[in-house]
């Protein structure tokens, strides 16, 4: 992949942001218990797209997968060959500080698949059981609530915005 294609994915992302953002308001004919879980579900594909579109800034080819945060650990490591623009490191590393790698983990974790075959994992889009029986839903559940969701809203609108600046930076051959 180019460099050029990365924008693609940033694109993406940012439509991804908009919908997250329009469904947090509940529009008709949702119910608020529809929102929760399906807002969840747009942030971890904006954080999933802008990692990835970041990836090809650096001249990868991230593979098409729920799991960009395995992309973390390279990125963040300054002399790592993936991390072409080296000048992005204390950016990279002041956005993704151990706890919001932990958030990236948890949210990716609650896409279909992100603990792996696991039934009784709670994740944005399937029921899950809990011992041993199909009790819980997306919608309505808990996992999803207000404070929880504005939380990843923010989380990200952040990601999105920094990689998308250092991603625009790069392809601009500029220094941020």
């Amino acid at each position: 992949m180019s460099s050029d294609e990365a924008t693609l994915w940033f694109a993406q992302a940012e439509s991804d942001l908009r919908t997250a953002n329009a469904l947090r308001s509940c529009p008709i004919p949702m119910i608020s218990n529809d929102v929760g879980c399906h807002v969840a579900a747009m942030c971890a594909q904006v954080v999933e797209k802008s990692i990835k579109g970041y990836v090809i800034v650096n001249g990868a080819t991230p593979s098409l997968d729920h799991r960009p945060d395995k992309y973390l650990p390279l990125l963040l490591t300054k002399d790592d060959p993936l991390l072409r623009h080296r000048n992005h490191h204390a950016h990279l590393s002041k956005l993704f500080d151990s706890s919001t790698k932990h958030e990236v983990k948890t949210l990716l974790e609650l896409t279909p698949g992100g603990k792996g075959a696991r039934v009784d994992a709670p994740n944005t889009e399937y029921p899950w059981q809990i011992n041993g029986a199909w009790k819980e839903v997306p919608a309505g559940s808990n996992q999803f609530n207000g404070d929880s969701v504005d939380e990843m809203l923010k989380l990200a609108r952040r990601i999105q915005n920094l990689l998308h600046k250092l991603a625009i930076a790069a392809l601009l051959g500029e220094k941020l």
